[in-house]
């Protein structure tokens, strides 16, 4: 296929409703991986030349590229505005959406660019492959800085090539109301059109096919009935005087209705009677008896306590907890030296004695020898401690 430079009114169309379908499912993905309502809505379709390319409005801007792989030749460009980016990866992080000045697309925001492009592109590729009925793959998506690269130079565009550049509505409850671009290889988006036009046209003449042959069996089926006399196949079906036979018959209602609409046919009527009058087995049942259980408790033997005995000399480790805290994963990776965690704790509160993680008791931080120690000031009541006191 050579290089095109236009595409029809219902070509555009199509691309539109395409790309509409697949940003739902990129909206809804990421709405779940920000915990927040996200939509893309409003795709707005235009041919324009690499040159004319208009996406001031929205620098300082950042690319993210998809290439396909598989089922469809080409690439995806995504245009989006840092500063939306910035309010997308704090809402991911679970920071506060503000825009920062100070921020800085370095190794691990242009990672988490790559995280939340990959979950938004690869559900619209989902969402695209299943409507186009077809196997689709792409690419790890790359970003990059509008600033320090062209778009033409990531697709090797001639300033006279067309490409397809589709305009999105973006909002993100609470943090954004925006807009980005989508920019398709003009050959792309003719093949995306081409397949729903041409999947859309297909059915549309075998719709009516159908159509004229089901009246003909039907002028067919009475025409047999007044020619029996004749041909010597309709003798067997000399039925016209047996007909009247079977109504005198009780039959209810349900089963004439049954059997295809043929209810003066005694061979096919009867069978279903005889189950409907045939009576049931009697089932037999009766309340499960269920053994009864009376809570008592013996008291150990002689052997068993000398086996107890044994288990006295087994060391246990013991650990002493000052307190606890929960952190989210991103504030770990963020730990350095100098680094205060506030814990649950109050200060001067009796720490907690725990014996292979059983909490037994609790008491206070002492210091003996240049040693911690722990006075203990209370023991606490558990099963832990009490399996080990019914021994002695």
């Amino acid at each position: 296929m050579g290089k095109l430079t236009a595409l029809s009114d219902m070509q555009l169309d199509a691309i539109g409703e395409i790309m509409n379908i697949s940003m739902g499912s990129a909206a809804t993905a990421v709405s779940e991986l920000l915990n927040a309502k996200v939509w893309i809505t409003t795709p707005q379709v235009s041919i324009v030349q690499a040159s004319q390319l208009n996406y001031g409005r929205l620098e300082p801007a950042i690319c993210v590229k998809i290439e396909y792989i598989k089922g469809l030749s080409g690439s995806n460009l995504m245009i989006l505005k840092q500063d939306d980016v910035q309010l997308i990866l704090n809402q991911l992080m679970g920071r506060p959406p503000v825009i920062s000045p100070d921020f800085e697309f370095d190794e691990l925001n242009i990672s988490a660019v790559s995280e939340v492009m990959n979950q938004m592109m690869g559900a619209s590729s989902t969402a695209l492959a299943e409507f186009l009925g077809m196997g689709i793959d792409i690419s790890t998506p790359t970003p990059y800085i509008l600033s320090e690269v062209n778009i033409a130079d990531l697709q090797s565009y001639e300033q006279t090539d067309m490409v397809a550049s589709i305009n999105f509505d973006l909002t993100i409850d609470g943090v954004i109301k925006s807009e980005f671009i989508s920019v398709l290889d003009i050959n792309l988006a003719a093949t995306l059109a081409d397949r729903v036009l041409g999947g859309a046209e297909s059915p549309a003449p075998i719709q009516p096919e159908p159509a004229p042959v089901q009246p003909e069996p039907a002028p067919v089926q009475p025409e047999p009935a007044p020619q029996p006399a004749p041909s010597p196949m309709p003798t067997p079906q000399p039925a016209a005087p047996v007909q009247p036979q079977p109504q005198p018959q009780p039959m209810p209602d349900m089963y004439a209705q049954q059997y295809y609409g043929y209810p003066n046919q005694p061979m096919y009527n009867q069978p279903p009677m005889q189950p409907m009058m045939q009576p049931q087995p009697a089932v037999n049942y009766r309340n499960a008896q269920l053994a009864q259980f009376d809570n008592f408790e013996t008291p150990l033997g002689t052997e068993q306590k000398e086996n107890l005995q044994l288990l006295m000399d087994v060391p246990l480790q013991i650990s002493v907890e000052i307190g606890s805290t929960k952190k989210k994963i991103k504030d770990i990776l963020e730990f350095s030296q100098g680094t205060i965690i506030e814990l649950e704790r109050q200060a001067g509160a009796p720490v907690d004695v725990m014996v292979n993680g059983n909490l037994i008791a609790r008491g206070d931080v002492v210091v003996i020898d240049d040693n911690f120690a722990v006075r203990i000031t209370e023991i606490v009541k558990s099963k832990f401690m009490d399996s080990l006191g019914k021994g002695e």
